[in-house]
């Protein structure tokens, strides 16, 4: 490369090699400190670090926008008036990008400008015509205006383009419409994800059987993974609610293994051939309580039958120790059953099996204690279901303790537990 010299030896040389650096100087003061008062509004925190920012870059719609926000925040009604103001010249300077259109639409709205309102939504999206949060606000401010029909058209567009926006959307319809899905479903649309909403709706309102309704609409979409916390959460509120039948349809239908239901009037997993969980059990599986004693968990020594049985060992003096062992079964009303397994025992206290009313806990029937036992031994309970219920609890828990200390000790094996119509 060539080595160039330029001379300024001349006069007339000197004074354009000033004034090129004068110029090049004073170019990097102007961006320099637009760039700095771009950086610091952005961050800024305080309405008055904003308008020290405006000092700085008057004609940065950064720094107007962030003096608009700020003000805003502030809920004084004279602030009201000076944020309304930056939000206009932050649109003024930026007059190709929606976001300052669409602050200024809700800025004009607070302020009562309705066609002002109106004008800066629409500007809004026609720079960003595919954009749902445009189209949620512009249809949301066409809603509160009156014009519902314009307003849901722009609403189930965006709900299209954003799907989390489905659940305010289907919120603010059952408002408008006084709690009338049909209308909500002619407003926003007719899907498994509006049925699934509408369930998730009614359930925040613990309106059971409008969730229990959406829910059973949305067909076999209900197996979706996508909808499986809603499912969940559904059987949980239903169970709850002494709708245990209902809860284990609903858990049927659930994706995968947290569709455990086996049935009305059926134990799940009474062979103990499945794992026995300590934590995080579903709604109808076995559940194993916090604490120590007893010691739980699946054996693979001397089954009944299988590879497996559940095995328990006790050491406590105090009866409250103990922690639960139980299983959630939902019953017909009514109906007469019958529980029987087999055991085998090497405990020093009672240890008894109970079933109980899942609405109200109260005991229904209890086996006769789990004393010795070498070999494996059958044991069988019959009861009937209170009219009034629709779940039973099945449960192992002490007998005949008449104070707080009530000594257990010992080995317990279950296995092959089942519940049966008489």
């Amino acid at each position: 490369m060539a080595l160039v010299i330029i001379k300024t030896d001349g006069p007339l040389s000197r004074v354009v090699l000033t004034v090129a650096v004068i110029g090049c100087l004073g170019a990097m003061w102007f961006f320099g400190k637009w760039s700095f008062a771009n950086a610091v509004s952005a961050r800024a925190d305080l309405p008055e670090i904003a308008d020290l920012m405006i000092g700085l870059a008057p004609s940065d719609p950064q720094t107007h926008f962030a003096a608009a926000v700020l003000r805003e925040r502030t809920f004084d009604p004279d602030d009201a008036a000076v944020s309304l103001a930056e939000y206009e010249a932050s649109a003024a300077l930026t007059p190709n990008n929606y976001l300052p259109w669409l602050a200024l639409g809700k800025a004009r709205e607070r302020a009562g400008d309705t066609l002002g309102a109106e004008s800066a939504f629409k500007r809004a999206l026609l720079l960003a015509p595919n954009y749902a949060d445009v189209k949620w606000a512009y249809g949301n401010w066409l809603i509160r205006s009156g014009r519902t029909g314009e307003g849901f058209a722009l609403i189930r567009e965006a709900v299209a383009g954003k799907p989390d926006l489905l659940p305010p959307a289907t919120s603010l319809a059952m408002q408008l419409f006084d709690g009338d899905a049909g209308r909500v479903r002619a407003s926003i649309g007719d899907s498994p994800d509006i049925s699934a909403a509408l369930a998730g709706y009614f359930l925040g309102q613990k309106d059971l059987d409008g969730a229990a309704r959406e829910w059973e609409r949305m067909g076999p979409a209900v197996s979706d993974e996508k909808y499986r916390q809603l499912g969940e959460n559904l059987a949980a509120q239903l169970a709850a609610g002494g709708r245990f039948r209902l809860a284990g349809k609903t858990m049927s239908a659930i994706a995968g293994a947290a569709g455990n239901f086996v049935g009305i009037g059926q134990l799940s997993n009474g062979d103990f051939e499945a794992p026995v969980k300590l934590r995080d059990a579903r709604l109808f599986e076995w559940q194993i309580g916090a604490g120590a004693d007893p010691q739980a968990g699946v054996s693979e020594g001397q089954p009944h039958s299988g590879r497996f049985s559940l095995l328990l060992i006790f050491n406590t003096m105090q009866a409250a120790d103990m922690r639960q062992i139980a299983q959630t079964v939902a019953a017909e009303p009514g109906a007469a059953y019958a529980v029987e397994g087999y055991f085998r025992s090497e405990l020093k206290g009672a240890v008894v099996l109970e079933v109980a009313d899942a609405n109200d806990g109260k005991s229904l029937v209890r086996s006769a204690p789990f004393g010795p036992q070498a070999e494996w031994t059958r044991f069988r309970v019959e009861f009937q279901v209170p009219t009034t219920a629709d779940g039973v609890i099945v449960r192992l828990v002490r007998d005949g303790c008449v104070s707080s200390v009530c000594p257990v000790s010992g080995k317990l094996w279950i296995d092959d537990i089942s519940m049966t119509v008489k």
